[in-house]
């Protein structure tokens, strides 16, 4: 049989006391059990670790040179147990956090300093990337959460609804349309337009819905980054249509934000988490900072 820590805790404790009483006092034992630890220690070992002198000892030469392993092997598994109370209790760990570009930029900042001043000791761990890449990082386990539209399509991942994110247009206040507090799809058709690639979530819905009612968008400019797209409406190249996670951007560039109905159109974010996976604590408690409550659903 292999020693157990309880033995070689007693090894160490013995070695660096020298004294049965006051070792067996340190580790909160009484002397017959700590003898009869040593023992069956050094019958394992095959060898004598100590030479006893009444409730003394003095270790011997075989015990002076396995003390330092011993006692590195007891401080490792302290350690151990210290890192496991630091991580329950989040004074240390790391969360990682898949999500597109705009989201990583204006949604998760706030959320990340909220989180970091109740949590310092944890490190949020961002992957921007296009959003078709989301699944796959929760997926393989890459990111603990994940941040992405919510679809039709059957997932094997456990998605959380986090929040409605409605379609807004952002144009220069110089505009014509600027002077009206709310759009319709209908104009918008008729403007050249700076929206998302062909195959983005935002740009699919509006095709979907909008092909219903018999209105296609003129787009000018198709761009895969929030803050191209308002760049080129801020020169008047076109108005942007994008979401309300994209408002304080367009704000920004001096560009006037309105919401567009007839039909209003919004999409669902949604949290995502691989199943079969518990999250660590921190992971967890950053889930529940970003759901605010919400009930998952899978």
């Amino acid at each position: 049989m292999k020693a157990s820590l309880a033995e070689l805790r007693v090894f160490v404790t013995l070695g660096e006391s020298g004294h049965f009483t006051r070792a067996a006092e340190r580790l909160g034992m009484s002397q017959s059990s700590l003898s009869a630890s040593l023992v069956k220690l050094e019958k394992q070992l095959g060898t004598r670790l100590f030479d006893r002198h009444t409730r003394a000892c003095r270790v011997t030469e075989a015990g002076a040179a396995l003390l330092p392993s011993a006692r590195r092997l007891v401080s490792d598994w302290d350690h151990l147990f210290s890192d496991a109370r630091d991580f329950a209790r989040f004074s240390r760990g790391r969360v990682t956090v898949a999500a597109p570009n705009a989201q990583c930029a204006l949604l998760l900042p706030p959320a990340i300093r909220a989180f970091a001043s109740s949590h310092p000791g944890v490190r949020v761990v961002l992957h921007d990337v296009p959003e078709h890449e989301v699944h796959e990082l929760v997926r393989s386990g890459v990111a603990d959460l994940g941040i992405a539209t919510q679809t039709d399509a059957r997932t094997d991942l456990v998605s959380t609804a986090m929040s409605s994110d409605e379609c807004i247009a952002a144009l220069l206040p110089s505009h014509p349309l600027a002077s009206r507090r709310s759009l319709e799809w209908a104009q918008l058709a008729r403007e050249p337009l700076i929206g998302y690639l062909p195959g983005n979530p935002v740009r699919r819905m509006l095709e979907e819905k909008l092909a219903g009612r018999g209105i296609t968008l003129d787009y000018a400019y198709e761009i895969a980054l929030p803050w191209t797209m308002m760049g080129l409406a801020r020169e008047g190249l076109g108005i942007a249509v994008a979401t309300m996670a994209l408002r304080p951007l367009a704000q920004w560039n001096g560009l006037e934000v309105r919401t567009v109905g007839r039909p209003q159109f919004a999409r669902t974010m949604t949290l995502l988490r691989a199943p079969g996976n518990s999250l660590s604590p921190a992971a967890a408690a950053f889930r529940e900072l970003l759901l605010g409550g919400s009930v998952s659903t899978q």
